[in-house]
């Protein structure tokens, strides 16, 4: 990929995480001309990548004043945000440093909603969106549903049985190496063929009875499993024998366990679809959740 001082420049936050090292990895095969700069909060983790070659900033999104330095001659910017209820001011105040420094481009890592979401974590984000379409920065605004890579966490196989919280409820997802492609596209192709667009993005549709059977094919061993409910979850968490991942402050995974309630009691059925955006972006079929399973099996707690 040739990089030219003309060439747009792609700030890419969350750099070093599980969707923006995604995005940079899908980047690097695009044939467009553009430059990738990738951003962090840790310095340590911006001088590893200057001594590797890279484009790299500092940027500390609750620190607005490390916003001018980090944006200067960003032409795109993919937005991602953190776990916490501090992704909403972040994400306005960098908003506000993007028509200052005048980015022209900004693609937002969303969720997948309607507009009038009631989750708060899922309203942050639709928020969030409003503030970008206000700001007169064009836009595209990605909408996936729940990333493959969240089943081993909230349907973890305990003493070999794979359990559900939200009951036999179906609901959409959509593996990660392909939203890293889609907005790798979108940010490579630009405002000229993506501004204004929502994208959203859910392969399978599936509930626990299909993700054990698929799992058990997979294995070539019978995988059960049982479909709690969210009340069961909480139980759980309160008496010690389920613990939220690390990352996420008390806001935040409030809101997670609140949205496995709206699943479970159906408020939440409109996430029980598919879209065909992946395959029509990318020109070749999205990857399933049996193959995506093939590839991640050490994620599970299995004993095979």
């Amino acid at each position: 990929m040739e990089q030219t001082n003309t060439a747009p420049r792609i700030l890419v936050l969350g750099a070093s995480g599980l969707t923006g090292k995604a995005v940079v990895q899908a980047l690097k095969t695009r044939k467009e001309t553009f430059s990738i700069v990738l951003a962090s909060r840790k310095k340590e983790q911006v001088k590893q990548w200057h001594d590797e070659g890279e484009h790299a900033v500092y940027i500390d999104l609750n620190d607005a004043r490390t916003f001018p330095v980090a944006l200067k001659g960003i032409t795109r910017i993919y937005l991602l945000t953190g776990y916490t209820v501090e992704m909403i001011h972040q994400s306005k105040t960098l908003v506000d440093a993007a028509v200052d420094a005048g980015v022209d481009f900004i693609v937002h890592l969303g969720i997948f909603g309607n507009g009038k979401m009631t989750n708060p974590h899922f309203a942050w984000h639709e928020m969030i969106d409003s503030y970008i379409k206000a700001s007169g920065i064009k836009w595209s605004i990605l909408h996936p549903n729940t990333f493959y890579s969240q089943i081993p966490v909230f349907a973890p196989i305990i003493n070999g049985v794979m359990q559900s919280f939200i009951g036999d409820k179906k609901t959409g997802f959509v593996a990660v190496k392909d939203i890293a492609e889609v907005a790798a596209l979108v940010l490579a192709e630009g405002p000229e063929k993506h501004a204004d667009k929502h994208y959203f993005l859910s392969t399978e549709n599936v509930n626990i009875a299909d993700a054990a059977h698929l799992l058990s094919e997979v294995t070539e061993k019978q995988i059960s499993y049982l479909a709690h409910t969210p009340a069961d979850l909480f139980a759980a968490i309160e008496s010690g024998q389920f613990v939220l991942p690390e990352d996420r402050e008390k806001t935040y995974s409030d809101s997670g366990l609140g949205l496995l309630q709206e699943v479970y009691d159906g408020r939440l059925d409109s996430l029980a679809v598919t879209t065909n955006t992946v395959s029509d972006l990318l020109g070749r079929p999205a990857i399933s959740l049996k193959d995506w399973m093939k590839e991640n099996l050490s994620l599970f707690n299995l004993t095979i």
